[in-house]
């Protein structure tokens, strides 16, 4: 089981909201509920993560994603 992510952190006491959200289990970044069945799903890794930053494993997702290939925007008359 991950443990909750330390509240002493400086980031938490430049966003004192996320300890918020922290504390009634929701994530730091969607406010989606973080239930038991969701932490016990995740990898070793995320759960890690989890830890660091109080993200679920959507938000970590997004966050650590590969970027999309963007299309070619030379101006081919350049």
């Amino acid at each position: 089981m991950p443990l909750p992510p330390d509240l002493s952190k400086p980031v938490f006491s430049l966003f004192p909201e996320k300890v918020d959200r922290i504390l009634k289990g929701l994530c730091v970044t969607c406010d989606e509920e973080i239930s038991l069945q969701a932490l016990t799903q995740m990898n070793v890794i995320s759960r890690k993560e989890y830890g660091i930053s109080g993200m679920c494993q959507v938000c970590q997702d997004s966050v650590f994603s590969e970027p999309e290939e963007e299309d070619d925007l030379t101006y081919e008359g350049w």
